[in-house]
């Protein structure tokens, strides 16, 4: 049997060498700094490490990761290692105080999302009851006309007991 040729040239190492080009160096950047972040994390969690990374991009903008903060971190090192449990209490605290604020904010969406539903419920059905202010029917409303999904669904609901209203109506009804 004949060797095949590879088709690609596969994973290889890179030189690690500064890069040339300075665009291609600024993508580089870009993407791997994301990795270290990433491979930070995984070892903040796993071995219950803490990390502390700053870097400065090719523009001179800084990018920071730290766990349990960057400032926590880096006041232990500072220290020689020795924890400094009022810093430690105070990142529990500002921790759970941004849990706190990102809570109310989505309660705050929440009842938000629940009053508009309910308006749009009102004026459904109100629409429904009665025709419009121009003479049209309920039954002849432009669905496309900024009808939330449960509105559409009380709509269909409606036009269907109509129907079913009308059918009855025409059947019991003696024919000409």
């Amino acid at each position: 049997m004949a060797e095949e040729k590879k088709k690609t040239l596969g994973r290889r190492r890179t030189e690690c060498k500064l890069i040339d080009n300075k665009a291609a160096r600024e993508v580089t950047f870009s993407k791997r700094h994301r990795g270290m972040f990433r491979k930070a994390s995984e070892l903040a969690i796993l071995c219950g490490a803490e990390v502390a990374i700053i870097t400065f991009s090719p523009h001179g903008n800084p990018f920071v990761f730290g766990h349990p903060s960057p400032d926590a971190v880096i006041n232990r090192y500072l220290s020689g290692g020795v924890v400094n449990q009022a810093s430690e209490a105070a990142v529990a605290a500002a921790a759970l105080h941004t849990v706190n604020e990102r809570k109310k904010q989505y309660e705050d969406a929440v009842s938000k999302l629940e009053e508009v539903s309910r308006v749009e419920i009102e004026a459904g059905k109100r629409r429904a009851a009665a025709g419009n202010s121009d003479g049209r029917m309920w039954w002849n409303e432009d669905v496309d006309d900024g009808m939330g999904l449960e509105e559409l669904l009380y709509y269909a609901d409606s036009l269907e007991k109509l129907m079913k209203m009308v059918a009855d109506r025409v059947g019991s009804k003696p024919r000409a």
